[in-house]
C-alpha cells in the first residue's frame, strides 16, 4: 500500500477504517506506548514500531491513493510523535511499567523510523546524537549490535540518523560521526560483502533479499556510489563502480518481484544515473 504503484483495483482497504478517526487513532497509539508485562504479559514494542512507522507514512503520504483518509489525522499523529520524543535522550522508545515506575527505553529502530519518515523534522538532535554514540556497543533494539555483532540493517539506521542530524551536530559530534561512518563502511566492504558481490553478513532472521537491500541502502546513504552524497568525508571510493556491477549481477539472480530486491535495484540504478549526470 505504501508503494507508489500500488493498485487496489478500486477496492480501498476497509480495515484502515478502524484508524480513520482522530479519537480512535489517538487512543490506539496511546495504548501502545506503555507495556506492563507483570499485568498482562504483553510487550507492545514491536506493534508500536510497525504501527507508527506504517501509519505515519500512510497518513502523511495519503496512501493508498484511493483511500479517503480523514484530514484531521495528520495533526493527531504529528502531535503524538512530538510528545513521544524524549527531550533528555532525543530518542523514541517504548515505556515499561516496572514496580509502579515508568521506565523509558532508547530504541534505534523506532527512532530511525520517526526521524526518517519526518525527513529529519524532529527536535533534540544534539541529544539524540549523543545518545546514539553512547549505545554504540549495546544490543539491538537499544544499541547498534545484534547477537553476532554489526549488521548492515542497523548500520543503515545509524547512517541515516547521522545524515539527518548532520546539520544540527556540534563540531565534536561531526568528528565522531565521521569516524564511526568510516568504521562501518570499512566493515561493510571487508566483512559484509564477498569479492563477487555476494552478501556474507546477515542479521538474525533476515531474508537474503533484505540483506542485499540493507547493504545497498547503507552504501548508498554514506555516498559510496555517489560523491555528492558524502556529507561526512572527502574519501574516494574508486572501486565503487565495479562493486555496484557485482551487486547488480547478484540481485539479478533473486526474484524480481520481491519488494526488497526491487528497492535495492532501484537504489543502484539511481546511483548509475547520478554518476552519468555528474560525469
Amino acid at each position: 500500500m505504501l508503494a507508489p504503484d500500488f493498485d487496489d483495483r478500486g477496492r480501498p482497504p476497509r480495515f484502515l477504517d478502524r484508524m480513520n478517526d482522530p479519537r480512535r487513532l489517538k487512543d490506539y497509539l496511546d495504548n501502545l506506548l506503555v507495556s506492563s508485562l507483570a499485568e498482562d504479559g504483553i510487550d507492545r514494542r514491536k506493534e508500536l514500531n510497525f504501527a507508527t512507522a506504517d501509519l505515519l507514512r500512510l497518513i502523511l503520504w495519503r496512501r493508498p491513493p484511493n483511500y479517503p483518509w480523514d484530514k484531521r489525522l495528520e495533526a493527531v499523529i504529528r502531535k503524538f510523535v512530538a510528545e513521544w520524543q524524549d527531550p533528555i535522550s532525543g530518542f523514541f522508545g517504548g515505556i515499561y511499567l516496572i514496580d509502579g515506575r515508568r521506565v523509558r527505553t532508547v530504541d534505534l529502530s523506532l527512532t530511525f523510523h520517526m526521524a526518517r519518515y519526518l525527513d529529519g523534522k524532529i527536535e533534540y538532535w544534539p541529544e539524540l546524537i549523543d545518545t546514539l554514540m553512547s549505545i554504540r556497543d549495546d544490543r539491538y533494539p537499544n544499541g547498534w549490535l545484534d547477537e553476532n555483532g554489526l549488521t548492515s540493517h542497523n548500520n543503515y539506521d545509524v547512517a541515516i540518523l547521522f545524515q539527518l542530524g548532520w546539520p544540527k551536530m556540534r563540531p565534536d559530534q561531526r568528528r565522531r560521526a565521521a569516524q564511526e561512518l568510516g568504521r562501518l563502511t570499512d566493515w561493510c566492504l571487508t566483512t559484509a560483502i564477498a569479492a563477487d558481490g555476494k552478501i556474507l553478513a546477515r542479521a538474525a532472521s533476515e531474508s537474503l533479499p533484505e540483506s542485499y537491500y540493507f547493504t545497498v541502502a547503507f552504501l548508498d546513504t554514506v555516498g559510496y556510489f555517489e560523491p555528492a552524497k558524502r556529507f561526512w568525508t572527502d574519501r574516494q571510493f574508486l572501486e565503487a563502480p565495479a562493486l555496484r556491477a557485482r551487486l547488480e549481477r547478484q540481485l539479478s539472480a533473486l526474484p524480481k518481484g520481491d519488494p526488497m530486491v526491487r528497492m535495492a535495484r532501484e537504489r543502484l540504478s539511481r546511483s548509475v544515473a547520478a554518476a552519468k549526470q555528474s560525469g
